[in-house]
């Protein structure tokens, strides 16, 4: 399990170690105070360096037949896909902590501080959601309808938050910011009920995963 976890873990390691250096700069070197522009920069790019990671360790497994090659190996399904899980879930938690970190470091007003901590938090669910179905998609359908799938939701996660801001929220005559205050101090909700039910879905989607996997070898 160790082993396939570090095969597995090589690019989320890349990609995170390109990404966090980078945003760190810009939010400290050229942002200087905490807005929210750097909030939604943040939950976007947390869900862009899982969801890019586990798309290029997927071609390369596409490639070099890797599938074909743990076929062969005395493994069960269930410890192929539980690696890559495993793998997806602890990048998104260690990247959680450090957009947390981040804020040891720049300015801003302790209301953008729990809009931060929240649009994050929600931002590191869906990405083990989206991970979680893109690896569904991987096992029944094969490669070339993740690639489409990936396409279709990377766009959606790039063009859906700026939709929606300009056609929903800007007309909205409620102050978002206060709503999003008040939505922060729900911590039974947010840090209670959201993580919950999110885990629960997403070991739904491991299970749903590993039948897939299956089902292919078979």
């Amino acid at each position: 399990m160790l082993r396939l976890m570090k095969k597995n873990a090589l690019y989320f390691f890349y990609y995170a170690a390109i990404i966090m250096p980078l945003m760190t700069l810009y939010f400290i070197l050229v942002r200087k105070e905490f807005s929210g522009a750097m909030v939604m920069f943040q939950g976007l790019w947390l869900i862009l360096t899982v969801e890019g990671a586990l798309t290029v360790n997927e071609k390369t497994e596409e490639k070099a037949h890797g599938y074909d090659f743990l076929r062969i190996l005395p493994l069960k399904d269930r410890d192929i896909v539980l690696s890559k899980f495993l793998v997806v879930i602890l990048t998104t938690i260690f990247l959680v902590i450090f957009n947390y970190i981040l804020y040891l470091f720049i300015p801003g007003s302790d209301h953008m501080y729990a809009i931060g901590r929240v649009i994050v938090f929600l931002s590191g669910i869906f990405a083990l959601l989206l991970a979680a179905v893109s690896y569904i998609i991987i096992f029944r359908f094969g490669h070339s309808a993740f690639v489409k799938f990936v396409w279709a939701a990377m766009i959606f996660s790039m063009a859906g938050p700026i939709l929606f801001f300009e056609n929903v929220i800007l007309k909205m005559r409620t102050d978002i910011t206060v709503v999003m205050e008040k939505l922060a101090q729900l911590y039974w909700l947010f840090w209670i009920v959201i993580p919950l039910g999110g885990l629960a879905l997403f070991y739904l989607l491991f299970r749903m995963a590993t039948r897939a996997k299956s089902t292919a070898r078979g």
